[in-house]
Order: C-alpha cells, then sequence, then structure tokens
C-alpha cells in the first residue's frame, strides 16, 4: 500500500498546486495560457533580452521561436487592433527558442485559443483532484491538513 500511495500523493499533490495556480490567477486577474501552436514572434521588450541558452542576445523588433504548449501571460492588449500583448512565462531550456519574459503579440483569435487550452487543462486537474479526493476519503483530509500544519512551521 505504501508504494502506491507515496505516488499517488505526489500525484495530488501536483494537481493540487496546478489548481491553486489557477484559482489565483483567475482572483488576481492574471490569465495564464498555452501557445496555441509553434510560430516566430517578434520580441517587444524595451532593450531586448538575453538568452542564456543561446549566450546571445535578441534585440527590440528581432524575431524568436515560440513552441507550441510554451505557457504565455496576458499583459494587456496589444499596440496593434485585435491582438492582445503576452509574456512567455517560463525559461527556454532549448537552442533557438525565445528567451524568459519576452513579450510579444498574439492576435485575438490565438490568444483565445492559448486560454481554452489552459483552463481545459485546469479543468481536467479540478476533476482528477476531485476523483482522488473521492478514492481517499477521509485519508485526503488528514494529508491535506497535515499539510497545512507543516506549512504553518
Amino acid at each position: 500500500m505504501k508504494s502506491t500511495f507515496s505516488p499517488l500523493l505526489l500525484a495530488a499533490s501536483l494537481l493540487v498546486l496546478s489548481s491553486a495556480a489557477y484559482a489565483e490567477s483567475a482572483d488576481n486577474g492574471v490569465e495564464l495560457g498555452f501557445m496555441p501552436s509553434a510560430m516566430d514572434v517578434t520580441l517587444l521588450n524595451e532593450g531586448g533580452k538575453f538568452v542564456a541558452v543561446d549566450m546571445k542576445k535578441i534585440a527590440k523588433g528581432e524575431k524568436c521561436h515560440m513552441d507550441k504548449d510554451a505557457v504565455i501571460v496576458k499583459v494587456g492588449p496589444g499596440a496593434t487592433p485585435g491582438t492582445v500583448l503576452v509574456r512567455y512565462a517560463a525559461p527556454n531550456l532549448s537552442h533557438g527558442g525565445c528567451p524568459f519574459m519576452t513579450e510579444f503579440e498574439l492576435s485575438d483569435a490565438d490568444y483565445t485559443a492559448a486560454r481554452a487550452a489552459f483552463t481545459a487543462k485546469a479543468d481536467e486537474a479540478s476533476k482528477k483532484i476531485d476523483d482522488l479526493k473521492k478514492q481517499l476519503g477521509e485519508k485526503w483530509n488528514e494529508l491535506t491538513q497535515s499539510a497545512q500544519t507543516q506549512d504553518k512551521k
């Protein structure tokens, strides 16, 4: 029982964290999304950004490559009508990609798809958490209460 319980607890904690991030994003007005497709984007950061993986700087107005499903955050409306200003919210770990915190514009349609993909994953995670709560029953309450007690120490 112990050997299967540990992975289950780890999965539950990851799901709780992901749903907590989703709930926090909704409360704070921060909207997360996943890039709907791989595409080259134009860097809009003043002064450019440094790409640690490639050891080079990308100047404002130059292009870099965003991978499908990269995590983005809505910053506000884009300067061009019909666009949304977003920021790449994860570090780049591969050559040729965009640097961390790159700002660029996405079309409204692409942003809507990005946000829908994120909310679908968040809903899926919430459903999995609910299923785990049902499976674990009273043990779920014991585990979450002991975790909260440890966090306060």
